[in-house]
């Protein structure tokens, strides 16, 4: 049975709305988990398809193939990849940024806007968000997912930077942090074939039942609806032209720091 990773922070629950509430009928398994879990799991063939880090395709060349169409997106600022900070973005060479582990691709992009945009590089740690504070160690912190989007300023740390607005207000373009990727194995052609399916009709369910799905859901996240409805506005859960574009200005400068290898094209799944 194919199993099928699911990001269990609020912004994966739009396209897999209609198959977490039994709206779209769903044969597989589903595996939930933080970004970081989940890339893992899929390296590992643990999972055969997951909304997985950006980064995670592009750090392994040649493991998976893309479903095409789908990913998550922010079309300008994101509100849940944020940076809390002491200073401003200017001032933290040679400062300490505590780095969440949660997160691959957000990482990478903190980096690119210190140590491309803004020539700063700073010493980096990481902690495990949710479970340690890293604010006695570091200048600035990186918080991801619905923690983040509870993250407010504080007098001590009052500078908070939105990751994706920052993205689009240096490139112009929106940043795909999470591409549908496949672990391919041999036999499961037609399995694919019918998850791909279900994944459109599910993800054609959540957007067009956003409103409800906000008022019903804000528990689960512990977010409000408004908020919930706002967050998942700002959104694209395609894989279009636009979004390809964000993506390999992304691997462009992933790959100036070291980080990857030059990207030349993106491989993508084919229904034979």
């Amino acid at each position: 049975m194919l199993k099928l990773g699911h990001i269990i922070y609020s912004n994966c629950f739009p396209p897999h709305a209609g198959i977490i509430t039994g709206k779209t009928s769903f044969p597989f398994q589903l595996v939930e988990g933080i970004p970081t879990e989940l890339n893992r799991l899929l390296f590992e063939g643990r999972v055969d398809v997951s909304p997985s880090s950006s980064i995670e395709y592009a750090m392994n060349p040649g493991k998976y193939v893309i479903f095409p169409g789908l990913s998550i997106t922010s079309r300008s600022r994101v509100m849940s990849i944020i940076l809390k900070s002491r200073l401003p973005l200017a001032e933290l060479n040679n400062k300490t940024v505590a780095l969440t582990t949660a997160s691959a691709t957000s990482v990478v992009l903190l980096r690119i806007l210190l140590e491309i945009r803004h020539q700063v590089h700073p010493v980096y740690i990481n902690f495990d968000q949710g479970l340690e504070d890293p604010f006695g160690r570091a200048e600035a912190a990186l918080f991801i997912g619905d923690l983040a989007l509870r993250t407010g300023p504080s007098p001590e740390y009052p500078h908070i930077y939105d990751l994706g607005a920052l993205w689009h207000e240096y490139t112009g373009l929106p940043f795909v942090f999470a591409l549908w990727q496949v672990n391919e194995k041999k036999g499961v052609d037609k399995d694919l074939a019918a998850l791909y399916d279900i994944l459109l009709e599910s993800r054609a369910y959540g957007l067009s039942h956003i409103g409800e799905l906000a008022v019903a859901e804000a528990a689960r996240f512990n977010l409000s609806s408004e908020v919930l409805r706002q967050y998942w506005g700002s959104f694209s859960y395609d894989l279009g032209e636009t979004e390809k574009q964000g993506l390999m200005k992304y691997y462009g400068y992933a790959a100036e720091l070291g980080v990857i290898s030059p990207v030349k094209d993106l491989r993508f799944w084919k229904n034979n």
